[in-house]
């Protein structure tokens, strides 16, 4: 038996969107931008006639020496050291220093051009018909998570913002209304919120249900050459394919939501907007720092990812089964209100299993400078104990419960206008 041909392609476009991802933040890449901006420079400046070729002056040189002895010659009669200014004529600022901002900015573009071409070519490698997958998990993830950015804002002030401590739900929204004047105060990080979801919807999504049958079909073929017939199981399929779809759905999103995590936390960010906010991230701490909270990201996006897909998956599958096994009639209304359900369920699961995540998200994201994950991990610990992990949750029920219910439902309603049929059927 043998690997079949989507399989391949999949597999070889998860590694190039990885590689295309990582490549401009990779030190390799930046040194040779300085490289290139280094030499650029040195030509301006013989051009302008600021750097010229070294040439020897015999007769320069003897007088410079002749002086420089008889300077020292007259400090030694009269026992009084003199000293002659240093004179430069031209500013000895590396142009590298005033063009920081613009490689940051220049990096940021060409990590967004790769991102953008490394989706476009997953989408094209996978199997014939899987764009519908991708167009219905951007639309169902971009509209669930931007109509609940006010619940977003509530739960991440909450995590970072210690005098929402003990608030509730509305109590903490009324109260960041007053502090910040507006109500606009609630809709921070709408931009970041639309855009990246957009995306990481598309590729979580898309890329899970073009893994399902490769996956399957690689675990029956392994079952059989091992003659463990545990392997051949559609869970476990299921369970491989959203934690792949979670890991490549965090790369996606991670930029935007550190971007949003900071206009929320930070509210002079969010003054100018989300686009020079970002921009002035990058300028300050450069393009890593989109990337800092990639491995809280993961943390909370693949125990997300796998708990919701999958038991949408299962739980819808279940309950059309036990339909048929009745008699019953599978109507269109039936198909509403079973996966209507079914989210809810998967709203729940993934809430708690994704929790601690969340958490330490917006720990990282809203501190500014350096910080290792795990370090920041220890002081939940130290400070909150266990139960430091799960500030926030009440509010998260609401927002989650929201997101995964509407985007469920908005998926499957896509599904089945693109012409695939609804989920567990």
């Amino acid at each position: 038996m043998t690997y079949p041909i989507a399989s391949k392609r999949i597999a070889i476009a998860s590694g190039l969107i990885l590689m295309l991802i990582i490549f401009p933040l990779s030190t390799a890449f930046q040194n040779s931008v300085i490289a290139s901006n280094r030499r650029t420079h040195t030509k301006a400046w013989r051009a302008a006639g600021r750097c010229r070729p070294f040439q020897f002056d015999h007769n320069s040189f003897v007088a410079s020496v002749s002086h420089v002895i008889s300077k020292k010659n007259a400090s030694i009669n009269t026992q009084q050291p003199q000293f002659e200014p240093l004179h430069i004529s031209q500013s000895m600022t590396t142009p590298l220093e005033k063009d920081a901002s613009t490689l940051n900015k220049r990096n940021a573009l060409l990590t967004v051009a790769a991102t953008l071409m490394a989706s476009t070519l997953l989408m094209v490698s996978s199997r014939a018909g899987a764009w519908r997958y991708y167009l219905a998990g951007g639309i169902c993830a971009a509209v669930s998570h931007s109509f609940t950015t006010p619940v977003d804002v509530i739960k991440t002030r909450q995590q970072i913002d210690d005098s929402l401590t003990g608030l509730g739900l509305i109590k903490s929204g009324i109260k960041i209304v007053k502090d910040e004047g507006s109500m606009n105060a609630l809709m921070v990080g709408l931009g970041p919120t639309t855009f990246g979801y957009l995306f990481e919807g598309a590729l979580k999504f898309g890329i899970y249900e073009a893994l399902k049958p490769g996956v399957r079909s690689m675990l029956a073929w392994s079952a059989t050459m091992t003659s463990i017939c545990a392997l051949d199981s559609k869970i476990m399929a299921l369970l491989i394919s959203a934690t792949v779809s979670g890991a490549v759905a965090s790369i996606a999103l991670c930029p935007m939501e550190a971007l949003r995590i900071r206009l929320v936390a930070n509210p002079e960010f969010a003054a100018k907007g989300w686009v020079n906010g970002g921009l002035t991230m990058i300028e300050n701490e450069g393009v890593l720092v989109l990337s800092k909270g990639l491995s809280a990201m993961m943390s909370k996006q693949i125990p997300y990812t796998v708990t919701k897909n999958v038991s949408f998956d299962l739980i819808t599958t279940l309950a059309y089964k036990v339909m048929r096994t009745y008699g019953l009639l599978i109507t269109n209304e039936i198909k509403i209100f079973i996966p209507l359900i079914s989210a809810m369920i998967a709203s729940v699961l993934s809430c708690i299993s994704s929790q601690p995540g969340d958490m330490l998200l917006s720990v990282v994201s809203a501190k500014e400078g350096d910080g290792r994950t795990r370090d920041f991990a220890k002081d939940i610990l130290k400070n909150n104990g266990v139960r430091g992990f799960f500030v926030g949750i009440r509010a998260r029920f609401v927002h989650v419960g929201l997101i995964v219910t509407v985007q469920m439902f908005i998926y499957d309603i896509v599904k089945r206008i693109c012409g695939i049929t609804a989920t567990g059927l």
